[in-house]
């Protein structure tokens, strides 16, 4: 039997470099779908806001991309977290699942766009993916628009415990609202996006010499690099960005002039206190300068604080795709069954000196025992979880299930 899946990305994603973001390999609806088409023999629609009047239909690497029209809520009407409305995607949406049998699968519900494809579909099965947004919270002296918002917010949570099918979350914390306070009729799954580890490969020792040459890094110390950037209205800290100058002071008490530390992702006033206090810091870089860091360092952290909700996150699976050790808070969002067995050291979040302490503790015992990792070794392990073979075989058993 054919399987036929429409992947839906509630938003619009603005052009990179004159292209559509979908041919620079941007957006989790078009990588999950080329995946589920690739590896899993799909048939497969990626779909998304125009962000403007116009629709576009275009192929990119054999999966059919549709843009739709898209309309600006006034100020007044902004009740929900986005502001941008596409009734033609809505309506695309149901029409492929009714029609032509295509099983949507929907990232990030907690949306405007999200909420009316659910909506109308309520009685169809759905997978729904989640990539950090946190659940509402009843919050009191709010104004009228807030309260408002409030309880539109309420009304798609109630949505969610009608809706049949699967739900991937990221992380357990979502896993256990939606299971235990929600009391959802789907099945909840902790799903992460995933990584092309056939691009992420562990380099060479003399590519990695070669690279900390290029990047100026020091030959013989130990490198522990990280990426503190955020997207959207978060803020680096939940990162740990205000926590760079106090690992680093750490480090160079420890470790001396055998240790060095890159950050990425960081801009402004932090850019300029990083690199006055001897941090290598970049702010946002291209995917492949990113990656080139990586495969020269030898660590990589990110001690995030307790407000951070999306998962592992992307740039860990690239750097265990990559083979090097990671400590990571956020490794504590993951099933104790699902976590790599090797070079995957989960860490407190940080929110008071002994959780940094922990934290160091625990950066320390991987740099004392850093050549006890096998980045091959490790890279294996975390294709199990992190990879898009490991995500086509979970999204096979979710769709046996509807």
């Amino acid at each position: 039997m054919e399987r036929r899946v429409i992947s839906v990305l509630h938003h619009s994603l603005p052009m990179i470099n004159g292209k559509l973001a979908e041919e620079d390999g941007q957006g989790w609806h078009f990588r999950s779908a080329k995946a589920l088409r690739t590896l899993g023999e799909y048939t497969v629609e990626a779909v998304r806001p125009s962000g403007g009047k116009y629709c576009l239909v275009k192929i990119i690497d054999d999966v059919p991309l549709i843009l739709t029209p898209t309309a600006r809520l006034s100020p007044s009407g902004r009740l929900w977290k986005w502001d941008e409305v596409s009734p033609a995607l809505v309506k695309y949406v149901v029409h492929k699942a009714l029609r032509e049998e295509y099983v949507p699968y929907i990232h990030e519900y907690r949306a405007l766009n999200s909420e009316l494809i659910i909506r109308s579909l309520i009685d169809r099965p759905l997978i729904l993916q989640h990539h950090g947004a946190r659940p509402p919270t009843r919050r009191l002296g709010l104004s009228p628009i807030d309260m408002i918002k409030e309880v539109s917010k309420l009304k798609r949570e109630s949505l969610l415990k009608k809706v049949k099918g699967v739900i991937f979350v990221v992380n357990i914390r979502e896993k256990e609202y939606l299971e235990d306070i929600l009391g959802v009729d789907a099945e909840v799954v902790f799903r992460t996006m995933a990584v092309d580890f056939d691009r992420l490969k562990p380099p060479s020792p003399e590519e990695k010499e070669r690279i900390r040459e290029e990047l100026k890094m020091p030959k013989d110390a130990v490198v522990v690099a990280s990426y503190m950037g955020v997207f959207g209205e978060e803020a680096g800290y939940i990162k740990g960005a205000r926590l760079a100058p106090l690992i680093w002071r750490w480090l160079r008490d420890r470790y001396g002039d055998k240790a060095a530390m890159v950050v990425t992702g960081v801009s402004g006033r932090s850019l300029e206190l990083y690199r006055r206090l001897g941090i290598t810091a970049y702010p946002y870089l291209p995917h492949a300068e990113f990656i080139k860091i990586v495969k020269a360092s030898d660590v990589y952290i990110l001690p995030a604080t307790p407000g951070y909700y999306g998962g592992p996150g992307v740039a860990v699976m690239e750097a265990m795709a990559l083979g090097k050790p990671v400590v990571a808070s956020t490794f504590l969002e993951m099933p104790r069954e699902t976590m790599p067995s090797i070079g995957a050291v989960a860490a407190p979040y940080i929110n008071t000196e002994r959780d940094l302490a922990i934290f160091l503790r625990k950066l320390e015992y991987v740099i004392d025992n850093i050549n006890d990792y096998d980045p091959w070794h490790i890279r294996s392990e975390a294709y199990k979880v992190f990879s898009w073979h490991s995500f086509v075989k979970d999204f096979n058993r979710a769709l046996s299930k509807l």
